[in-house]
């Protein structure tokens, strides 16, 4: 017999999670009070504490899952694949004038930092009304815009998702998440002239499939695409100056939320980060460790000086 399908709900990670409620309509339907109450449930914002440019956005470390998330799969292979606490690496950037957007969601459920248009079609009950480009990596790892695969690369689900469900999260999570973060990125250039976007996340210490140790820090920027390589290289300088080793693009070059944002021409600088776990965390136990004010550190340094940048420090790449 099957195992009965279920919800999972706020795993009490984050702070607030057990707190948010959920809705399913979306803000076009909504009177301004009731679309106040869905931003509130499906993501966060928190703004600086003084004016900054700096827009960091945490895609994939919400733990409030949604109730109509029904899974076969062990509550831990997907759980396990979140970028956990990264919020509390940043928040304390905020004093220094940085706005942070998290998602509440987590990433299996629908992720921000892939294509729309990434979906394996064997995934789905149906045919999709446009054209899908599912990426040879996602697939290989069952963690295109609908993650297939657990942490352990077992099957999250044993038949067809309906494609009415996948509309569902494109249009109540994915877009409502980008559409925030492009927002924030608009105003924050209208008022400096510039604008600054840290797409924040971790890794594992070693590569799962390769065996490799990972270095501390890996900056994205699609092969010098999405920044100009001043902002790049001072993010650099700050990490290493606290003693981190830091690689460009390695593993990780970058995927849809920088690719989305960036528009360094228009001057909007983006830049993907991740930090690896074990600096943070006992990825054992995934219980953080005092090793997470080193990396606070950081961030807070980070925010006030991207604060001293102006248009003319940047040309773009």
């Amino acid at each position: 017999m099957p195992r009965e399908r279920r919800p999972f709900t706020s795993t009490g990670d984050s702070p607030k999670a057990s707190t948010m409620m959920h809705a399913t309509n979306t803000t076009s339907q909504m009177n301004p009070a009731t679309a106040n109450l869905y931003c509130e449930a499906v993501l966060r914002v928190e703004t600086g504490l003084q004016p900054g440019p700096l827009v960091i956005d945490v895609s994939r470390s919400g733990t409030s899952y949604p109730p109509e998330f029904l899974l076969d799969a062990a509550h831990n292979s997907l759980h396990k694949k979140l970028s956990p606490y990264v919020e509390r690496l940043v928040m304390p950037s905020r004093r220094e004038g940085a706005t942070v957007l998290m998602a509440l969601f987590p990433p299996s459920f629908v992720d921000p930092n892939r294509p729309i248009d990434d979906i394996d079609p064997a995934m789905l009950d149906c045919a999709w009304p446009t054209p899908l480009k599912p990426q040879q990596a996602s697939q290989q790892a069952g963690s295109g815009l609908i993650h297939t695969l657990g942490a352990d690369y077992r099957p999250l689900y044993s038949g067809p998702v309906a494609a009415s469900d996948i509309r569902n999260r494109v249009d109540n999570y994915y877009r409502p998440y980008h559409d925030t973060l492009s927002d924030l990125l608009a105003q924050r250039r209208a008022s400096f002239g510039i604008a600054f976007q840290l797409s924040c996340h971790s890794m594992s210490s070693i590569g799962p499939r390769d065996g490799l140790r990972r270095p501390d820090i890996c900056l994205g920027d699609l092969d010098s695409v999405t920044t100009s390589p001043a902002y790049r290289d001072l993010v650099a300088d700050i990490f290493g100056r606290h003693g981190y080793e830091v690689a460009l693009n390695r593993p990780f070059r970058g995927n849809e939320l920088i690719r989305r944002h960036a528009a360094p021409a228009d001057c909007i600088h983006s830049l993907q980060v991740e930090v690896r776990r074990d600096l943070y965390l006992d990825e054992s136990t995934r219980l953080p460790h005092d090793g997470i004010a080193r990396l606070q550190a950081c961030f807070v340094e980070l925010a006030a000086a991207v604060r001293q940048l102006s248009a003319a420090d940047l040309p773009p790449p």
